[in-house]
């Protein structure tokens, strides 16, 4: 198990905010590319999101996209996109998922079982982090430490 503490940082970003089933979580991915299509809008970075737990819930989570854009937008008209000028995890806990796990939440245990272990306090909401590679994905998933991350 290879876990690092990496810094995250983006600029100019589309977000897309949504509560729904874990299971579904590649859907905001698809609404978000379809929507820069539509919009001659241009990616340049892996789209990631975070995902925060819901209490006494553990099929549903509160999931926000995020997509590294060429430059600013203005969306007056929009309701379901915003853009943030940047975001920014200063210390995290990161685990390249496709190194040992089937999916990111067996990684985020692993994670959190190695900062238990270790007492490092870290947060309940995660990033995930899609290169995509060959056409397949690779997830980095990021931890943030406690009192060590701020979202800009």
């Amino acid at each position: 198990m290879n876990i690092e503490v990496r810094s995250l940082q983006f600029d100019n970003l589309l977000v897309y905010e949504t509560r729904q089933l874990r299971k579904d979580w590649q859907e905001g991915i698809f609404l978000m590319e379809d929507f820069t299509l539509a919009n001659d809008i241009y990616k340049n970075g892996p789209i990631f999101f975070s995902v925060a737990p819901e209490q006494n819930e553990e099929k549903f989570g509160h999931f926000t996209y995020y997509l590294p854009i060429n430059e600013p937008v203005k969306l007056d008209d929009e309701t379901h996109y915003q853009f943030h000028e940047n975001f920014y995890v200063r210390e995290a806990l990161v685990m390249r998922q496709a190194d040992q796990e089937v999916d990111f939440h067996a990684a985020y245990q692993k994670i959190k079982d190695y900062a238990a272990k270790v007492n490092i306090p870290i947060e309940d909401t995660f990033y995930c982090v899609l290169l995509e590679v060959y056409g397949d994905f690779i997830i980095d998933l990021y931890i943030p430490i406690q009192n060590r991350s701020n979202e800009v």
